[in-house]
């Protein structure tokens, strides 16, 4: 009986992150942390009066906006690790795991990204989510889910999630002169040439004579050995990040922005929290919360007290933009320029995969 309930125990232990609600737990710990440094907050201000502790309040929840980011180089890191209950029978981690571990991740980027419009009511609807595995994660390797954004249309945002690991033997990555990152890691996904080193004995290019067959023969098996070699290293380097990181999978999350029923724009959203083109090559000064850009003041205008409210912003994001003159949306000219131009370049590759997937809906 001892052993049993030992067992059970054990059982427990070895499974506790698959346990009643601790998804739940993982997924909804960032909003409890920020709840947490808010009632602190308001307990230290809480014999201040009421016009400061209000402007107290603001202040700090403004701050947590990315004030002069650029929205294609804001990267939110999830920490995971290859439990048992998230691995499979072949000693790596499950692939419904991966999709788990995104739920979480995804949260963390809406907190990091976007809390002005989660503050005003705003939430995020899960469109579609594809998975490329490009190498497993082995079972109890600890990795991280690398989030970004890719893109974004008129209702749509691309977010690419990379799952990456740090080999326990990191060394410095040399680069090769044509730019390729040699690796020591095994290639295992299709999409990578296999090459062979060998020379085939019809490859030579003209006809040797007896006295000079075996200098061909050598010239024809170092320039083949170097093109094959250029190759495998081009295709190695696709699995390894600049950080020296090995990269498992790319999952690409396709993402809309909600306010009830009412879809809000990206394009609208993300000047509004601060995300913002470089500034001029004039300026010596990178965009901050210390130098914001010029658009921040309209940002605030709408949310912050005297000439706004979280209700006005709400209402604003809800339709109210479509009521301001086109000649009069700053947040169009916040996002112009080289964001535009990576805009579209992006959304380009982004745009193969989405049609793709909407035409099979037709293959019986």
């Amino acid at each position: 009986m001892l052993s049993a309930k030992l067992i059970f125990l054990v059982m427990l232990l070895v499974n506790f992150r698959s346990l009643p609600f601790a998804w739940h737990i993982r997924v909804f710990l960032p909003v409890l942390r920020l709840r947490l440094q808010y009632y602190l907050l308001r307990f230290r201000i809480m014999l201040k009066p009421k016009e400061i502790k209000a402007k107290i309040l603001t202040d700090w929840g403004e701050a947590l906006c990315p004030i002069g980011a650029n929205p294609f180089e804001l990267v939110t890191v999830q920490h995971g690790w290859a439990t048992v209950d998230d691995s499979d029978y072949n000693g790596h981690l499950s692939n419904s795991s991966y999709a788990k571990a995104l739920d979480a991740a995804r949260l963390k980027l809406v907190l990091k990204a976007f809390p002005a419009f989660a503050r005003s009511g705003g939430w995020m609807a899960l469109g579609s989510t594809h998975y490329h595995f490009i190498q497993e994660i082995p079972f109890h390797a600890r990795y991280q889910i690398r989030l970004s954004i890719g893109a974004w249309d008129h209702k749509w945002m691309f977010v690419i999630a990379r799952y990456v690991t740090f080999p326990k033997n990191r060394r410095v990555i040399e680069t090769n002169s044509d730019g390729a990152k040699p690796s020591k890691t095994p290639t295992t996904s299709s999409d990578f040439p296999r090459v062979s080193l060998r020379t085939p004995a019809e490859a030579s290019v003209t006809p040797a004579t007896p006295g000079d067959a075996s200098e061909v023969d050598t010239s024809l098996q170092a320039e083949k050995t170097a093109e094959a070699m250029k190759a495998l290293a081009a295709a190695q380097s696709r699995m390894i990040e600049p950080d020296g990181a090995v990269l498992h999978c790319v999952a690409i999350s396709c993402i809309c922005f909600k306010h009830g029923r009412i879809t809000v724009p990206p394009g609208v959203i993300l000047p509004c929290e601060g995300f913002s083109k470089p500034p001029s090559a004039t300026s010596d000064l990178a965009f901050s919360p210390t130098n914001p850009p010029a658009h921040w003041r309209k940002a605030q205008a709408l949310r912050v007290a005297p000439s706004g409210s979280v209700p006005a912003f709400a209402k604003f994001l809800k339709g109210g933009w479509r009521d301001v003159p086109e000649g009069e949306r700053w947040w169009g000219d916040a996002l112009d320029g080289p964001i535009e131009e990576q805009r579209r370049a992006n959304l380009q590759v982004f745009d193969y995969i989405r049609k793709g997937m909407e035409a099979t809906r037709s293959i019986r």
